[in-house]
């Protein structure tokens, strides 16, 4: 059975240009006595905003009358100075700020959607969710931080305010005791604005207290995916890949070179076992057959999936059986891998979704989700189910690279969850 996890954003709204209006749900309501841009910009403001714009611009140009030789000089001089006052060390202040924090708004934030095209309230991406086995829930935003939520009080609380990132790539909790839980910060999804992390965070008390443990491993990268030996919550491995830093790509530092990494010490110290093929590419996915730990599956974007047997030491392409006439490279193809291996199985079943680019018509294809029951040896197409809706095919459209998860039931192969961005550039 396959399980389509599809969200499409059906709400109507006003056209463009419109103030939003009350109402019930996530439809925004406006805050008495608060100003839309649209009646701040009545003719007296307009006139002021081109008044102050005109003497930015003339006090900066010569206009019709060229400077002479002593004028260009001094302003020469005055510029000069001033690129130096600019250089100069800010006067000192408190390294970290223990002050208390306090929500200033706008609440809601109300933004054009995209489905919609009309005024809805919105909120940040979610980059990470881990429940715990008393059904807890652990939440990483992309951009702010590690969540808890109280089923009793039904309140969602904020509890990495005061650390090095809170950029959330993966969340993982340890299978042999769930209060160890790890936060690979940055977040892995390949956007133009996943913004870069700051290492491995580790809570032991799950999740409601965090500690940077990583020192300067992973500094200006992301975590794409963590993965922890069900056997000791102390080893786990990290899948690296980029991250953005304002509008550009972070060059990383020597111990945040994208590719598998893994440790044995909880966090603290890391080895790099399986660079990415080329610097501009990085680990995508890293999961572990849990009957098996030392079997390892990986993969990396652009380039192809692997599996290991012997710990990470060793690997060797798993492909066999996928389009021939795929170029993966072409788009590049992000590879997410799900695997369900429950007690007594012979073989762990394996999932992977994508899409690729056609070597002979040089267009994209649709998403496709493929199945192997023999741990990776051979992958067969999967039935996409009926459409519209109903289906997997084409199911993370344009955004693959990033709208894309395969988790199969841990303990049924049969079940399979997939998401992505099926209809997100549908008309509604």
């Amino acid at each position: 059975m396959i399980v389509t996890v599809a969200m499409v954003g059906a709400a109507s709204g006003p056209a463009w240009g419109q103030s939003p209006s009350g109402g019930g749900g996530d439809t925004p309501s406006i805050v008495p006595g608060a100003q839309s841009l649209e009646s701040q910009l009545d003719d007296e403001n307009e006139a002021r905003l081109l008044a102050l714009d005109n003497q930015y611009v003339s006090s900066r140009t010569a206009g019709d009358n060229p400077l002479t030789v002593e004028q260009a000089g001094t302003l020469r001089s005055a510029a000069a100075h001033a690129a130096n006052d600019l250089k100069k060390a800010p006067p000192p202040s408190p390294s970290i700020f223990t002050g208390p924090w306090t929500g200033i708004g706008p609440n809601p934030i109300v933004q054009v959607a995209r489905s919609s095209g009309g005024f809805e309230a919105v909120s940040g991406r979610i980059g990470a969710l881990a429940i715990r086995q008393n059904g807890q829930f652990i939440l990483g935003a992309a951009q702010g931080g590690i969540w808890t939520y109280d089923q009793t009080t039904k309140v969602w609380t904020n509890r990495t305010e005061g650390l090095p990132s809170l950029a959330t790539g993966a969340l993982a909790v340890a299978p042999s005791n769930d209060l160890v839980v790890y936060d690979g910060t940055g977040e892995g999804a390949l956007s133009g604005d996943s913004y870069f992390g700051n290492g491995i965070l580790k809570s032991t008390d799950g999740g409601f207290t965090w500690a940077h443990v990583s020192g300067d491993f992973f500094l200006g990268v992301s975590v794409a995916r963590l993965a922890i030996d069900p056997s000791n919550a102390d080893h786990l491995y990290a899948a690296i890949l980029r991250g953005r830093g304002g509008d550009r790509r972070v060059s990383p530092p020597i111990h945040s070179a994208y590719g598998l990494w893994e440790s044995h010490d909880g966090g603290i110290s890391w080895t790099l076992i399986k660079p990415a093929p080329a610097t501009s590419l990085g680990a995508t996915d890293i999961r572990l057959d849990p009957q098996a730990p030392t079997t390892l599956y990986s993969s990396f974007w652009g380039d192809a999936m692997y599996k290991s047997t012997d710990g990470g030491a060793t690997w060797t392409p798993i492909m066999n059986g996928l389009p021939a006439n795929a170029d993966f490279s072409a788009v590049p193809t992000r590879f997410s891998i799900g695997i369900s291996h429950p007690s007594g199985a012979a073989q762990a079943t394996l999932y992977t979704g994508f899409d690729w680019v056609d070597t002979t018509t040089h267009k994209r294809q649709a998403g496709r989700i493929f199945k192997s029951t023999d741990g990776g040896a051979h992958w067969t197409p999967v039935s996409t189910g009926t459409g519209p809706f109903d289906t997997v095919l084409d199911y993370c459209t344009t955004q693959c690279f990033y709208d894309n998860v395969v988790e199969p039931d841990p303990t049924n192969p049969n079940v399979v969850f997939v998401a992505g961005s099926f209809g997100y550039s549908m008309p509604i």
